[in-house]
């Protein structure tokens, strides 16, 4: 029989044996390859962006210039008044609303090729009554159109493709020189209750005026105003228009705005 101090050094030695065995257990656990876990599933999986190369430098650039305008443009578009028959601007008188049908016959007889310089007025009174027909089934009870509503009548009966933007002296000018009249919207009053022509009525009205070109060293615009008698060539200053079209703005709400249109 082994004696006590025998038997505890025995004790000693087995105990630290199993100590040592699994302190080696872990260690070897630590360097065995883990099982993964899967990846989770996902609605959206987004992997890791491509590796963006570096750009190669830029040099900047200017943006063009553009092109200086004339001094002064003039187109022929031939002219008519909304009144092609004396009497026609008496009151009740439906050719009062024709100022948009006149600006419109002017701009599809121009891109027809018409080169004379008025159109008669027989002919002109029975175009002008079409486009008002069609404005009025297209446009039901309303009187005074804004220009995305005369640019879509003029792409409905002369196939003509219009364009409605911002104004002001130097894009109108550009549009001009481009070779393209433009429409403007006013009112025939300024705020100050001058009259934007001195045969204008007493009242002031929602009106369509048609500008032909500009003299920049004279400071003038070149129309074909429809509303008067003497309409044709009429020469605005540009601070008359465009008070007239802050007028009209402040009315119907559309702005400072130009109607153009190409052909299609």
């Amino acid at each position: 029989m082994l004696s006590p101090k025998t038997l505890l050094a025995s004790l000693v030695v087995l105990v630290a044996l199993g100590g040592a065995g699994y302190s080696g257990y872990r260690v070897w656990r630590h360097f065995q390859p883990a099982a993964s876990q899967p990846a989770p599933k996902a609605a959206v999986v987004i992997s890791a962006p491509p590796a963006t190369p570096t750009p190669e430098p830029v040099t900047p650039t200017a943006p063009p210039t553009p092109a200086p305008l004339p001094p002064s443009v003039f187109i022929k578009v031939p002219y008519t008044s909304q009144f092609p028959y004396p009497g026609q601007w008496a009151e009740g008188n439906p050719h009062l609303e024709y100022c948009e049908a006149a600006a419109l016959l002017m701009m599809a007889d121009f891109y027809k090729g018409d080169s004379r310089d008025r159109i008669p007025a027989a002919e002109a009174d029975a175009a002008m009554g079409q486009i008002v027909q069609a404005e009025r089934r297209t446009f039901p009870g309303v009187m005074d159109l804004p220009l995305i509503s005369v640019g879509t009548v003029g792409n409905q009966m002369f196939g003509l493709r219009p364009t409605v933007a911002p104004a002001d002296l130097q894009s109108i000018e550009r549009q001009l020189a481009a070779g393209r009249p433009v429409v403007i919207p006013v009112m025939t009053r300024l705020p100050n209750g001058v009259a934007i022509a001195p045969t204008y009525g007493a009242g002031t009205v929602y009106h369509v005026i048609l500008i032909t070109g500009y003299d920049s060293a004279k400071g003038l615009l070149y129309t074909n105003d429809a509303g008067i008698s003497a309409g044709q060539n009429y020469a605005y200053r540009w601070d008359t228009l465009s008070a007239a079209m802050d007028s009209a703005n402040k009315k119907y709400g559309q702005g400072r705005v130009m109607l153009v249109f190409d052909k299609s």
